[in-house]
């Protein structure tokens, strides 16, 4: 640390020990003060202070904490005497690099003492503020997730409905048999429901059938495929979930085992119509 780094933390420190005294010694004059004796009350009382100070002190438990803002506390300064002489030493240095003036009642760091005083006034008052705006943002996002919470369990719950009634509009008169539809790859990609199915060319969609079926399960269908060399494992297609992309916004879905993609939207429809007979 510079000369002048040593002599701006001194600075600093004398006026951590003037506030000290200051809430202990009241006088007409700073120097007035200084120079005058202590009472025994006044005496007592700097010692709990001290004491109650010297054990925060002991609580701390790596040298950097102690020696930190150049160890502002000194268990030294036992008494009020003490105190004031580590003060005047302070200042003495202080006047010769001409930070202080003894004939101005040292005005200089008084005035810097109110400053601060005054500043960390302004800071309280905009930390509170501060404080209360964080306070009325989080009340605002748990609301925002609350709602947002509930309004998931409402959608799905309705998806849920509307599977169950779609699927008991659309049962076959004669029971629950399981309904198929079955199409050329080529008219899908033409519809626009079938956008790739990876290493088929699109010349060979004319070969490929794609069929889908529904299951016992309400809202799931099974897909597959077939073309000579080329066969789709059946895919299981869970309509809430086609719901959810479409509801997220997200326009195709790709069917990793078998390379076919999908226009999610366009799936929807096809099955809603065919399965569900919703236009």
């Amino acid at each position: 640390m510079s000369d002048e780094s040593n002599i701006q933390a001194m600075f600093s420190k004398t006026k951590y020990l003037i506030v000290d005294l200051l809430k202990i010694q009241r006088g007409e004059t700073f120097a007035a003060i200084l120079h005058t004796p202590a009472n025994t009350q006044q005496q007592e009382l700097y010692k709990a202070i001290h004491s109650r100070r010297l054990a925060a002190e002991n609580e701390k438990t790596s040298e950097e904490e102690k020696n930190s803002k150049m160890a502002l506390f000194d268990p030294n300064d036992t008494s009020i005497e003490k105190l004031k002489e580590h003060i005047l030493k302070n200042l003495h240095i202080l006047e010769q690099h001409k930070l202080v003036t003894p004939t101005e009642d040292y005005q200089e760091i008084l005035t810097s003492i109110a400053k601060d005083i005054c500043n960390q006034r302004k800071y309280r008052q905009r930390r509170k503020q501060d404080l209360k705006k964080i306070g009325e943002t989080v009340e605002r996002m748990n609301k925002k997730k609350k709602y947002y919470g509930e309004a998931v369990t409402y959608y799905q719950e309705y998806v849920k409905a509307c599977v169950n009634n779609l699927s008991k509009g659309g049962k076959s008169k004669k029971g629950d048999r399981r309904k198929t539809a079955k199409y050329s790859a080529q008219k899908l990609y033409e519809k626009g429901i079938l956008v790739e199915i990876e290493k088929v060319p699109v010349s060979s969609f004319k070969a490929v059938t794609i069929e889908f079926a529904s299951t016992d399960q309400v809202g799931i269908f099974e897909v597959s495929g077939r073309l000579s060399g080329f066969n789709i494992d059946k895919i299981n297609v869970v309509f809430e979930n086609l719901l959810q992309l479409q509801y997220e916004g997200v326009s195709t879905l790709k069917f990793e085992d078998s390379g076919v993609v999908v226009n999610v939207n366009l799936l929807i429809f096809l099955l809603n119509k065919k399965f569900y007979g919703v236009e």
